[in-house]
């Protein structure tokens, strides 16, 4: 979807790609990174992407699996990310301490109003017909492979409002919180 697309690379050495995406008569400058797995290396990586291209608005988007309430191919656009490694084990047993970052008020509110609509659709080349959904996303540093495994009931109790899991988010969001007039949100499809 992007035009004029070139490679930059960042003194650091992360490789960038950067295009223009033009939308009717709104015309933005897109910067994209790959990341790798975890919520360290998106952390890192948010931070640098942001002291590079001194964005208004950044997203991080990838896959996530399904908690609830979602079926693949699905968006979701994370309200909030829940950082759920977070705990403490002790004498009594396991205690969940539970932090979050949070997406930017205005971007949520955007990503509801889009979650109404239908023209962004057109956009996609499938047959396929997802819904989005604007909720909770978990996130830490496993790999959630089955729904039948003891993390997986962890999460649907302690964090049962969250309806994806993934492993960047918290991460990407907790960078992002010390820049005040940075828009941001975390997009997921369900893998």
């Amino acid at each position: 979807y992007l035009t004029n697309l070139k490679e930059e690379t960042h003194p650091q050495g992360t490789i960038y790609e950067r295009g223009t995406f033009v939308d009717g008569e709104q015309e933005w400058d897109v910067g994209i990174a790959e990341v790798g797995a975890g919520n360290a290396s998106s952390a890192v990586e948010a931070e640098r992407s942001i002291a590079y291209f001194k964005p208004n608005i950044i997203f991080f988007v990838g896959i996530a699996g399904g908690i609830k309430d979602v079926k693949i191919g699905d968006v979701v656009a994370a309200t909030k990310v829940y950082g759920y490694e977070s705990s403490k084990a002790g004498e009594k047993g396991f205690s969940v301490r539970p932090t979050a970052g949070q997406s930017t008020y205005a971007v949520v509110q955007r990503a509801k109003s889009e979650a109404r609509k239908s023209e962004w659709l057109k956009r996609l080349t499938s047959n396929s017909n997802p819904r989005v959904l604007v909720a909770p996303i978990a996130a830490g540093e496993k790999v959630v492979a089955s729904t039948d495994s003891a993390l997986f009931r962890f999460l649907r109790n302690s964090y049962n409002d969250a309806i994806a899991v993934e492993m960047e988010g918290y991460g990407f969001l907790n960078a992002a919180f010390a820049y005040l007039n940075i828009k941001t949100i975390v997009i997921r499809g369900i893998s």
